[in-house]
């Protein structure tokens, strides 16, 4: 969560939980931050009746000063951004002072520092369910129409975000520029936003081609996850949770499928945890939701997210033009993160391409559609061979497909099929077997022994675990 240098957090927020004994952010900046004591109310401690609501009129008449934000928006680090937050909050208190207003006193203007910042680079009145662990999206059409959705599908309605539909453009410009892995440009210019945001939260949004800016915040719930973990969830069951760890060990080539929101991401973390922490692994993302690189168990990663071309239409790295360079960076495995269009090439060629093992998700209704969703990815990613070329190179490339349900009625998330792939023998579509089909209540049981099961033995799969035909699911 993106909190002010002068904030020390709440409860719950990773930067309280870290903070140690006699850490005092505030401590730390004051003075540097405000150089330029107000005479008349310091001794006095300030005017008051200095209280929430001026609080919140003060951060309103500062953040709507334009030329803030646009300063703001070229500042180069932190830092420089404290700097003009409390020069303008000194500024403004001396206007105060001159019109006979209300004067913040010095612990006031650190307050009124922090509200600056948090309206301006965080999420106001949103941040507490950005803290929520229970919350998953939030959808804004416009400053004042906010709608959080729960883990277990509620939705219901939130406070506004801002104060004007010019405001919540500012606030994404600014998160784009500053609080994103890497920059990106939000203007009428480059109206379509799609960045990680240093806290993990994902943002999309739109302006100008849209009647009022729509943004959408996913939030990664689970991020240091393994298999075992999603056996205690229900999302698999004790023999897929072996199965696919012997296959992750085996250096089979996996792809994990589903419909939107239906744990593809959290489940491809838990299959990479099934990777030797010591193996040279690379990750391969249009936008930064993996976050490999930032947990413990991965020790030597080369996380690559692509990168906009500038305002000038130059600058700009695909995931296929950083491609050839990790060939050359002794990488064992290259994970491609969320398959949408044109990274299926780099996804075909990291399978294809000698790394084995490799990981990524796909949007697809069930598992076979994953080859036609593929073939078509193909075709508009600009490859001219002819389908039959292009499902053989799939075939050749797939080892197995795990597809991911959520259920409409209780939100579960789980398992419901597996396949082998192979290439395409008679037919023009690659060759598949149902290792786990859908059982009585739509979870996966086993159906079809695989045919790489030597392989998976030599891993530590226990083909006993085959033998329970309703599987060893934890059924609620």
């Amino acid at each position: 969560m993106t909190r002010s240098p002068w904030s020390q957090g709440y409860p719950g927020d990773p930067a309280w939980q870290s903070r140690r004994p006699g850490d005092d952010v505030t401590s730390a900046v004051n003075g540097a931050a405000f150089p330029s004591p107000l005479p008349e109310h310091e001794a006095a401690g300030g005017a008051p009746g200095f209280g929430e609501q001026a609080l919140s009129a003060a951060v309103a008449a500062i953040t709507a000063d334009a030329t803030l934000v646009e300063d703001l928006s070229e500042a180069e680090d932190d830092q420089a951004r404290m700097g003009l937050i409390a020069h303008r909050v000194q500024v403004w208190a001396q206007d105060q002072m001159v019109a006979g207003g209300l004067v913040p006193s010095p612990a006031d203007r650190q307050r009124l520092a922090a509200g600056v910042y948090d309206e301006l680079f965080g999420w106001g009145p949103l941040q507490p369910y950005l803290a929520d662990d229970d919350v998953e999206d939030i959808d804004i059409n416009g400053a004042a129409e906010v709608f959080i959705t729960y883990r277990d599908g509620t939705k219901v309605r939130g406070p506004a975000v801002a104060g004007s539909d010019e405001q919540l453009i500012d606030k994404i410009r600014l998160q784009g520029i500053h609080e994103g892995q890497t920059p990106r440009e939000f203007s009428a210019a480059t109206p379509i936003i799609q960045t990680a945001l240093a806290s993990g939260v994902r943002l999309s949004g739109m302006m100008a081609i849209t009647p009022y800016p729509c943004i959408s915040l996913r939030r990664h719930r689970i991020t240091d996850v393994t298999l075992t973990d999603l056996v205690k969830l229900g999302t698999i069951d004790q023999a897929l949770a072996s199965f696919l760890a012997a296959a992750v060990r085996a250096r089979k080539n996996i792809v994990v499928t589903g419909a939107i929101g239906a744990g593809k991401t959290t489940f491809l973390r838990a299959l990479a945890r099934e990777i030797d922490s010591d193996e040279r692994i690379a990750t391969l993302e249009t936008e930064y939701e993996l976050f490999l690189h930032a947990l413990e168990h991965h020790r030597d990663v080369v996380p690559v997210e692509e990168r906009q071309a500038n305002t000038e239409g130059a600058g700009a790295i695909t995931l296929a033009d950083a491609f050839p360079g990790l060939l050359r960076m002794h990488v064992a495995r290259i994970l491609v993160g969320e398959v949408r269009s044109h990274e299926v090439v780099p996804m075909l060629q990291a399978m294809h391409s000698g790394q084995e093992g490799s990981l990524c998700t796909l949007h697809a209704y069930a598992g076979t559609a994953v080859f036609d969703r593929l073939l078509i990815l193909c075709l508009l990613s600009g490859i001219t061979s002819n389908e039959r070329a292009i499902y053989r190179l799939i075939g050749m490339s797939i080892d197995l497909v795990v597809h991911l349900r959520r259920s409409p009625a209780t939100h579960a998330r789980f398992v419901d099929e597996v396949m082998e792939i192979a290439p395409p023998a008679d037919g023009d579509l690659p060759a598949h077997n149902y290792l786990w089909r859908p059982g009585t209540d739509g979870r996966a049981v086993p159906a079809t022994t695989p045919a790489c099961l030597p392989e998976l033995t030599r891993a530590g799969f226990d083909a006993s675990l085959l033998d329970f035909p309703d599987g060893l699911w934890r059924r609620p």
